[in-house]
């Protein structure tokens, strides 16, 4: 196409200069972009940058195919601000990548795969409550209109809530555990008398065990209110950074917290099908090996050796010529000899 190298002109302006939506990002614009106008997406991208070769989409050479101005373009599309850093994921922090919700891309005539960067707590569509399901890279299933459902949707008031409280980042990495959970949950058939009627609602009928198999499209939405419960538990500060040993009384008033946030009978167990029990003595125990070890002594590095305090061996000699050296590899030299 340019057998001379890049062009040097600005391309010129495209037949059908669809607008952006919100957030979106740079790839779902320009796929969509070369769809309206019936291009290959390489096509596109060698139309904007002058060359078949690997080039950076400049918002100048977007302007110019569009005619749209720079500064909407850039308020649409994160990843073209001048302050971001190619090949950042994500652009905005504590943003997901998720999939547009299917009536507002009809409504736009829009590619109903357009993908936005969605800040991680909105799971619904505000405009016309459509799970949007979890971040494109673990999504598995389709949207699902919850309209019916309140179950869900006062959970996501609540989700929004929680993340005002305890900050996005927190509130995100607590969604993540508690998500985990109670997948393992619903794949267990565990605690289930809350689970069942949302699964009806999308099956139109209830497994007998109340077990869903792993991976199944459904499994992050009938889990989405307990899951929220959960994790509005998980980011509170005594058990997130807990400071206390885990004794008796810890472990019966965590159960007490878990029984009161999901309405469950939650019996801890130390057992492989116990991810609560698990995370909880996760917790406790960084928060143990932090508060034994002498505030005059960091942490050690990452992949520094660590010593047990005695002199080493001189250059030439061994190990057994230190005095009450009982190590097992003690009849051995050393490796460097003098």
């Amino acid at each position: 196409m340019f057998p001379f190298g890049a062009r040097r002109a600005p391309p010129s302006q495209l037949p059908r200069p669809i607008p952006p939506f919100l957030r979106e990002t740079t790839n779902s614009y320009l796929y969509r972009l070369a769809m309206a106008n019936q291009l290959h997406p390489d096509d596109l991208r060698a139309h904007l940058t002058g060359t078949r070769h690997h080039a950076a989409i400049t918002v100048e050479c977007l302007s110019a195919a569009t005619g749209r101005s720079p500064h909407s373009l850039l308020h649409a599309l994160p990843e073209l601000q001048p302050d971001t850093t190619p090949g950042t994921d994500p652009p905005l922090p504590t943003h997901v990548r998720r999939t547009i919700c299917w009536r507002c891309a009809t409504r736009r005539s829009a590619f109903i795969f357009a993908v936005t960067w969605q800040p991680a707590e909105v799971t619904l569509c505000p405009n016309h409550r459509i799970w949007l399901g979890p971040p494109v890279p673990a999504h598995r299933g389709g949207q699902y209109d919850v309209t019916g459902l309140p179950d869900i949707l006062r959970a996501q008031r609540r989700h929004y809530r929680l993340a005002r409280r305890h900050g996005r980042q927190t509130t995100a990495d607590a969604v993540a555990e508690a998500a985990h959970i109670t997948a393992l949950w619903a794949r267990h058939g565990l605690h289930a008398d809350r689970r069942r009627p949302l699964i009806h609602a999308f099956l139109g009928h209830t497994p007998l065990t109340g077990r869903l198999p792993s991976g199944d499209p459904i499994t992050a939405v009938v889990t989405y209110p307990e899951t929220i419960d959960l994790a509005r538990l998980l980011a509170t500060p005594r058990w997130r950074h807990p400071t206390d040993p885990a004794t008796k009384r810890e472990v019966r008033e965590f159960r007490r917290d878990v029984n009161h946030h999901l309405a469950i009978r939650y019996q801890p167990q130390d057992s492989p099908y116990d991810p609560l029990f698990r995370w909880f003595r996760k917790r406790h125990v960084s928060a143990t090996h932090a508060s034994t070890r002498p505030a005059d002594c960091p942490a050690p590095r990452r992949g520094a050796r660590v010593t047990s305090g005695k002199p080493s061996p001189q250059r030439g000699g061994t190990a057994s010529s230190l005095p009450g050296s009982h190590s097992k590899h003690a009849a051995f030299p050393s490796v460097r000899s003098s």
